[in-house]
């Protein structure tokens, strides 16, 4: 297959590079359209191009590494058809030329394939280190001798839903490809070279976006790669804005102008390329789409091998001559079908379908009318089904009961899984009735569920791990087997084993036997899961196998696995959101969750933070307040890139990897009780919340700042809960907390400064401890006692009396240490000492204070009468209480008498 797909894409490439022609480049607005370029010196006109409308195809023959130097086009994000590049004989790595390419989207495929590298005998790495998605097509390739780092990518992630052709590394290949170092989890481990991982957009490994990105930086969510709705001006919106229609290759807004520039034009609010079905385009002046009737598409015989021919039918309303249908196994061939055949009403000769083993139904002609049969298959046919391993199904009931067939008959050989009985649904509408060897006895439906009560089969479900079948064999002389199967959740349709897919059936066989009736109990199954079985009977003397119908059980729910915390994360001071994923088994069964959230105070109140070593670090950890964990295999994905997360991912948090804490410290309260709902203050000491089953995320506000909470997580099904999941998550701090408030001051002519206080209106954590800050405003030839006299006290204590130096005027300032500050000051008070006036000694007083009055003026009258003026400071202690835009508490006089300088020994 390789090898064949090889020879046709070289011939096809070669063909469309084989001429000297080289397109010209069209490019408006960062927008280009095809471009074919087989010319070194063209390629500098991909400069501006972002995305590219319609197809890539590089072919540069007898180029060298050096040409290559200096030459890449960052700007190019996205191409909206396919990417070939073939025999660029002097390139080296891919992601050298296109750094920033992201997106193909496949609209245009090269034999069922958007992405084609191959024939480049110096190429060293693909490299194309940002590729996010290929929407539609798979990938070859094919590289050079030199080529590392091929199979070091998932290239499944990038196009999940397509088959891919990867050389194998040659044996003299000198590559040294170092293996991936990216994460430790083997199943995301890729890397597109020694420097570069691969980016994921889904899984344990994706990238946490905003909603409206597919793909963003590492660093900051907002940031988009690209868009998942609408892209305008480098911006990801919901909708385009006013005066720009959306661009129906990519979905990027434009105007109108950019739209006709674009060899477009707007119609039906969108700018189109093609008018859809019962519609022309019409130019007169402007060009539109416009309404007509009978002028649906006419195609010529059409044959069906790869996407690409399946999207050129797309049109096909009438047939003329044949419908062959021949598609080998890309996985996404019956979504393809259904989308491009859809309108077909009518074909003239005959349709036939074979060897196409991705093909389940023919409910991909949904609009079938007629079979002229006017040139029949092998003269006689005018449907032909051969050879369809996994065909279970025909046309959809509206066409089997309305299908009109002029002439012929039918012919079904090989069908296995297809049941006579559908065949027969079928017949009437044919003129000429089949014969037995148009229809081969035993050669249709013999691998598929086709006799639906041959073995009365039954299944009683004993618990939830556990059920019973009993059956009838139809012979003593069989051999019996039964096969079971967990059925894949989500899916509708019948599961067989030969269908292709990921499920394993097993398989327990069963010897002959003269019992007329088995048991065979199945143990060890997964509880609140659906299964599929049926019993499988081999007689070895005919070789014939047959089977009964598939029937599905599901095992009792019981109580359910808990949930899985991946996000625990502190938005605010206040508020923490919790996102969380189900057991994939009992995802179906859960109808609300319990979310207990719990304070818990580490704080050790006879702990002495005045004398005793602080263990506490002030500096900001910030993975305390963000727990982001990956869920295990067994757990539905968590948000796959692109959709929207409550919190916004607190800088620093790590995501880890997940274990089993329950079995480490055997601690998982099986029943635990819930707490009753409490507030301290205005914040949240304990709350107990019933969410509905379909949330996947709360936000719990009204929490205290810089604060443990505890959170436990219940998932319950309409009859018990689970276990708890559980995780402690430290709110943020608080901004302008932590500041207490002086409700009492006073100062006594003995040195007593008496202080009450308030606790912070917002406290980070707890109080550890309280500073009182005393500074005597006194003469300042003393500088040892300009230091403020302090005294620490425990966070529990409010008020204080210090015992300090002698002064008329005090400063007093209030300091706290908490969880999140080693100290925060309040303002400055200064208090006056308040004089205390005795009875018995009143005359005293009043002779002292006159002596000083008569003494004072005297030296004042004294020094007035100098000439120069000796009194001003060299120092003001106290500026540095002072709030300078107010007037001094403290005057120059209220200081030591100044000594002039003359009368020192200076």
């Amino acid at each position: 297959m390789a090898s064949t797909t090889l020879i046709w894409i070289t011939l096809t490439v070669v063909q469309l590079g084989s001429t000297m022609y080289v397109n010209e480049v069209y490019q408006y607005n960062g927008f280009c359209l095809d471009v074919l370029i087989n010319q070194m010196n063209a390629l500098q006109k991909l400069d501006n191009c972002t995305v590219i409308l319609g197809d890539l195809k590089l072919q540069l023959q007898r180029t060298r590494p050096r040409d290559y130097v200096n030459v890449s086009f960052p700007k190019l994000k996205e191409v909206t058809g396919c990417v070939a590049i073939y025999g660029a004989s002097g390139l080296e790595s891919v992601g050298g030329l296109f750094p920033n390419l992201m997106r193909v989207r496949g609209n245009t495929l090269i034999n069922n394939y958007a992405l084609i590298i191959s024939n480049m005998p110096r190429l060293r790495e693909i490299g194309l280190a940002n590729l996010l998605k290929v929407d539609r097509g798979g990938i070859i390739i094919w590289p050079g001798p030199l080529t590392c780092y091929v199979h070091s990518v998932d290239w499944r992630a990038i196009a999940p839903n397509a088959r891919h052709v990867l050389t194998g590394i040659d044996v003299y290949n000198p590559c040294k490809t170092l293996p991936c170092s990216c994460t430790d989890n083997s199943t995301t481990n890729f890397c597109w070279n020694n420097m570069k991982c691969q980016r994921f957009l889904e899984g344990p490994e994706a990238e946490r976006c905003n909603p409206e990105c597919v793909g963003c930086l590492k660093r900051d969510g907002s940031i988009c790669s690209l868009c998942r709705y609408y892209t305008y001006r480098n911006k990801c919106l919901n909708t385009c804005p006013n005066e720009t229609i959306p661009l129906t290759d990519t979905n990027y807004c434009v105007t109108k102008d950019e739209c006709t520039h674009l060899e477009r034009w707007p119609w039906n609010n969108r700018c189109v390329s093609e008018c859809p079905q019962n519609h022309i385009k019409h130019t007169n002046g402007t060009t539109t789409c416009v309404p007509c009737e009978n002028c649906n598409l006419t195609c010529n015989n059409v044959t069906i091998q790869t996407l690409a021919s399946i999207q050129e039918a797309a049109r096909c309303v009438y047939i003329k001559g044949h419908l062959s249908i021949h598609v080998r196994a890309p996985p996404e061939t019956m979504n393809e079908l259904r989308y491009y055949l859809k309108s077909i009403q009518e074909v003239t000769d005959y349709i036939e379908i074979r060897g196409s083993l991705v093909i389940t139904s023919l409910d991909f002609l949904p609009a079938l009318k007629r079979i002229r049969g006017e040139n029949l298959f092998g003269d006689k046919y005018s449907l032909v089904i051969h050879d369809m391993h996994s065909l279970q199904t025909l046309f959809t009931e509206n066409v089997t009961h309305h299908l009109k067939v002029d002439r012929g008959s039918v012919s079904f050989y090989r069908n296995q899984m297809l049941c006579v009985s559908e065949i027969e649904k079928l017949v009437p509408a044919f003129p000429l009735s089949p014969t037995e060897l148009e229809i081969p006895q035993g050669l249709n439906g013999y691998s598929g569920s086709c006799d639906e009560d041959f073995f009365n089969l039954t299944i009683h479900v004993k618990n939830e791990t556990s059920v019973v079948a009993r059956f009838n064999p139809e012979s003593n002389t069989s051999e019996h087997t039964v096969l079971y199967v967990k059925v894949p959740l989500g899916l509708s349709n019948a599961i067989v084993p030969e269908v292709c897919s990921d499920s394993d059936w097993h398989a327990i066989s069963i010897q002959s036997t003269v019992d007329k009736s088995i048991e065979v109990e199945l143990s060890s199954l997964s509880p609140a899961t659906k299964y599929a079985l049926c019993i499988e009977q081999f007689d070895p003397k005919n070789g014939r196998l047959a089977r009964s119908s598939v029937k599905n059980f599901s095992t009792l729910v019981g109580k359910p696995e808990p949930p899985f915390i991946v996000e625990l994360t502190a938005s605010s001071s206040e508020v923490v959101v919790i996102r969380w994923v189900d057991h994939l088994d009992y995802l179906p069964y859960i109808v609300r969750y319990e979310l207990d959230v719990t304070l818990i105070d580490l704080h050790n109140i006879n702990y002495n933070h005045c004398t005793d070593y602080d263990y506490f670090d002030w500096q900001e950890d910030f993975s305390v307040h963000a727990r982001v964990m990956r869920p295990p295999k067994k757990y539905d994905r968590s948000c796959e890139s692109m959709c929207g997360v409550l919190s916004t991912a607190t800088a620093g948090a790590m995501v880890e990897e997940y274990f089993d804490v329950c079995n480490i410290i055997k601690d998982c309260h099986p029943k635990p009780e819930r707490p009753f709902n409490k507030t301290v203050g205005n914040y949240v000491q304990n709350i107990a919340l019933d969410i509905n089953g379909k949330r996947k995320d709360f936000q719990v506000g009204g929490l205290a700042p810089y604060q443990n909470y505890k959170f436990q997580l219940r998932a319950c099904t309409a009859k018990e809960c689970s276990i708890s999941a559980r995780n402690i998550v430290k709110t943020l701090r608080a901004i302008n907390a932590d500041i207490p408030t002086i409700t009492f001051l006073t100062a006594s002519e003995k040195g007593d400064v008496s202080v009450k206080w308030d606790p912070p209106k917002t406290i980070n954590g707890a109080v550890l401890s309280y500073t009182v800050e005393v500074t005597p405003v006194i003469k300042f030839n003393d500088y040892s006692l300009l230091l403020p006299h302090t005294v620490c006290v425990s966070g529990n204590i409010t008020s204080l009396i210090i015992k300090t130096q002698i002064a008329a005027k005090y400063i007093v300032r209030l300091c706290t240490k908490t969880l999140a500050s080693s100290y925060s000051c309040g303002v400055k008070t200064k208090v006056l000492v308040s004089s205390e006036v005795y009875s018995n000694a009143w005359l005293s007083g009043a002779i002292f204070g006159m002596f000083l009055s008569v003494t004072s003026c005297m030296v004042g009258w004294k020094y007035r009468k100098r000439d120069i003026s000796d009194d001003i400071p060299l120092v003001d202690a106290t500026s540095m209480y002072r709030n300078e835009s107010k007037p001094p508490a403290v005057m120059m006089d209220d200081f030591a008498p100044i000594i002039p300088i003359r009368d020192t020994n200076l």
